[in-house]
């Protein structure tokens, strides 16, 4: 082993606040709680589910592009938190300012500067309470002049730095190994990695990691990973590892675990976009590409049917029961453009569909965002003359002249310089100058007079890059639009790590693009050039996604194309049959964008040691408590709960949309079978539609019932308990009948009237 000396640093300083009652409270044991709740008198909190992030802008650019959002911004997500970030060389929060945070990250590597004013700020938020939890180092290149003020911060996160550095590891031994915080998704090197020696302050820090070893220059005992009362850390080699050879990235570090630790291991209700009634979301939506390729699937070819005709008839129009959001690009439908009638009748019937949300693929179908940022049409003319375009195959030519004939047009002309043939120029139809507002509101009008009356378009689905400026993401909002795509996520084998899973949204200046749950068929077939059978490949990260934790809903993202190859078209109708099995939950895209913007505006009220309000959660209708094998809701205490259900020791809390501020209680759970108490009658486990307005009546309830397909659901009663069950739709009885709740108190029942539009149910106990 080789210890490098560094500067003299450091004398101990343990400086740590005591902390209040309640917080303390928060850190036992559930059932201590229970048991302790009506001794202690508990003063209600806001939760504090922000967390300030700090990167440099001299190396990360923008806040995607940091470690931070790419990395952690997910699992962050995932533990209920929302990020704020905000850059190191610019004005910093005051120390009263930072109150509304839950703690502060940072994830530094490159010399920040300046340092000294960084640091002096860093110590006055950490001194009055603020959690800092950092990865890598503290505040490169820590100069020694700042020693000792860096001494006093570390301290209070229980540690103590030295001036050793360990270069040389083959004969250190581990220490303080934990299992469920190290190798998560690659195990510890034999060998490890080089590292800085900081040691743990006895009775201030655990310890997850650590090494050690003695020599002649003196005993190393080195925390490598921890987590404390103020924060955390975790060395910059024991976090993430790049596979350079398969240029593949996989977390050492147990994320989920280590920042729920790091930013306070209390209970809290985190507010999930993944589940609605209990069950995973299902969405699905179709971007226009490829909407007038000409199908090769045979029974298609023969009579030159367009790819998006071979869906409608294929994937959307026998699925009823399965919504999906269809964006049509506006220039493909409009022939001045380049686009086709034949296109435009194909997205007349699609639109007509019931089950189909309107969307727009935006009308020129950019490329390339940034490059109309700043728009110069005089830079992209050159762009045009310069382009080659495409050859046009003899068969083309001979099917165009066909169409022309008949005095149709069939195809886009390949030969028209202002049709980009691949994304080597910004966009696809470039024949007018670029334009926001067509850009958003024209296209969204288009689609919208391809719709039958009033049917409204809901959604912007992002092109090319997926990457939109600022202003195209507020242009769309201005619009009165959700927006989605991007993030790309995979979980599978060729993509082996949760880093590929991105976070529910990218943040572009004060606007916020959510990204799809998963990817598309693009990723999977190398650009579309092949194996088109590989979108299958989905079914892997539908699963990872799922279990041991759910990250993501069951999106399922493609394009019009995907009606020209025999193999991908297989693989799409396979995840539609896939939902139609599965205890899914069907809801529109928008319906997720919606969500997936809530998460952020939510606030959580603790009014009790188990009890919370949640507050301006918009649309968003769950709320998740993890660990949760000892707990369940106590129904009688709780307001505007409709039920919960349980998925890998989490509990769902399912809401209900018509309660502004509806009150979560737990309580302990002693019996494997859920308890409803005398009020109300029944609880909610899961269903296939969504619910609102639960009005509970002396033996039962009614209730607004919406959703697609058959009303397949299940309820808690008391066992045993004979129930009559009606339906109505605006005071027309559509259907009754009488079902028994079985010897542990389950009512399974199936509704087969359409809910597209609501219903009322009303369930009245039979004697």
């Amino acid at each position: 082993m080789q210890i490098q000396r560094l500067s003299p640093m450091f004398s101990a300083a343990n400086l740590y606040r005591l902390g209040l009652l309640a917080i303390v409270l928060l850190t036992i044991s559930a059932s201590a709680r229970s048991a302790w709740a009506l001794d202690v008198e508990f003063s209600g909190r806001n939760v504090r589910r922000e967390i300030l992030a700090l990167y440099d802008s001299r190396h990360e650019k923008t806040p995607q592009t940091t470690r931070i959002h790419q990395f952690t911004e997910m699992p962050l997500n995932w533990l209920g938190y929302r990020i704020t970030y905000v850059d190191v060389n610019g004005p910093l929060p005051t120390p009263t300012d930072t109150d509304r945070y839950r703690g502060l990250l940072t994830w530094f590597i490159e010399p920040i500067i300046p340092v000294e004013s960084y640091l002096n700020w860093l110590d006055q938020v950490t001194a009055i309470g603020l959690k800092y939890v950092f990865l890598a180092e503290m505040a490169p290149p820590e100069p020694v002049s700042a020693m000792a003020l860096m001494t006093r911060i570390l301290a209070r996160i229980g540690l103590q730095p030295t001036n050793q550095f360990v270069a040389v590891t083959h004969k250190l031994s581990l220490t303080n190994v934990d299992t469920a915080m190290m190798g998560f998704e690659r195990p510890i090197d034999k060998a490890l990695p080089d590292f800085r020696v900081f040691n743990a302050i006895p009775g201030k820090s655990t310890v997850h990691f650590g090494a050690k070893s003695a020599n002649r220059h003196g005993e190393i005992n080195a925390a490598l990973v921890t987590t404390s009362k103020g924060g955390g850390y975790a060395s910059d080699e024991y976090t993430i590892y790049y596979e350079p050879n398969t240029e593949r990235v996989r977390w050492t570090l147990n994320p989920f675990v280590f920042f729920k630790q790091a930013f306070g291991d209390e209970r809290l209700p985190v507010p999930d976009v993944t589940t609605i009634s209990g069950r995973r979301m299902y969405f699905s939506h179709v971007d226009g590409d490829g909407w007038n390729n000409v199908s090769e699937i045979e029974g298609f070819r023969q009579g030159q049917v367009l790819s998006a005709e071979v869906i409608r008839r294929e994937v959307i129009e026998p699925y009823p029961d399965l919504p999906v959001s269809v964006g049509v690009i506006a220039g493909d439908v409009i022939p001045n453009l380049g686009g086709t009638l034949v296109g435009r009748d194909v997205a007349r019937k699609i639109y007509a569909l019931p089950q189909v949300e309107i969307a727009s693929h935006t009308y020129s179908h950019p490329f390339d965002w940034k490059f109309y940022e700043t728009y110069d049409r005089s830079k992209e003319v050159k762009l045009i003359e310069m382009a080659a375009q495409p050859p046009m195959s003899v068969l083309e030519r001979v099917r165009g002249a066909m169409f022309k004939s008949a005095g149709k047009t069939m195809t886009a002309d390949k030969s028209n310089k202002y049709i980009a043939g691949s994304s080597d120029l910004p966009r696809t139809y470039l024949k007018d100058p670029f334009d926001l507002t067509k850009e958003v509101q024209g296209a969204l009008a288009l689609a919208e007079s391809l719709s039958p009356p009033g049917k409204k378009a809901m959604l912007y689905l992002w092109s090319g890059d997926t990457t939109p400026f600022e202003g195209a993401i507020a242009a769309t909002r201005a619009a009165g639009v959700r927006n989605i795509n991007g993030g790309d996520s995979r979980l599978d084998k060729e993509y082996p790590s949760v880093f590929y899973v991105p976070p529910i949204s990218r943040p572009v200046g004060r606007q916020r693009q959510i990204f799809a749950a998963n990817s598309n068929e693009n990723t999977y077939t190398n650009d579309w050039l092949g194996p088109y059978y590989g979108f299958f490949m989905l079914e892997h990260t539908l699963d990872n996604t799922e279990t041991p934790r759910r990250l993501k809903p069951f999106n399922l993202y493609y394009h019009m194309y995907s009606g020209e190859k025999p193999a991908a078209l297989a693989s799409i109708k396979h995840f539609v049959n896939l939902a139609r099995t599965s205890d899914v939950i069907p809801v529109t895209t928008s319906r997720y964008a919606g969500i997936a913007d809530d998460f952020f505006r939510v606030e959580i009220e603790q009014i009790d040691i188990m009890s919370w309000a949640i507050v301006n959660r918009g649309t968003l209708e769950t709320v998740r408590f993890d660990d949760a094998d000892g707990l369940l809701v106590d129904m009688s205490k709780s307001l505007g709960v409709l039920g919960s259900n349980r998925h890998q020791s989490a509990l769902y809390v399912a809401l209900d949309s018509a309660i502004a501020r509806p009150i979560v209680t737990l309580a302990t759970r002693t019996d494997p079978v859920e308890p409803v108490g005398d009020a109300p009658v029944a609880s909610l486990l899961s269903a296939r539609w969504t619910f609102s307005n639960r009005i509970d009546q002396p033996c039962g309830f009614s209730i607004d019932a919406q959703g697609f397909g058959p009303g397949e659901m299940t309820w808690q009663f008391r066992p045993n308990r004979a129930m009559r069950i009606t339906t109505e739709r605006r005071g027309v009885r559509l259907s009754e009948e009488i079902r028994w709740a079985d010897a542990t108190g389950l009512l399974k029942v199936r509704i087969e009237a359409s809910a597209n539009e609501p219903l009322n149910l009303r369930f009245e106990c039979h004697d």
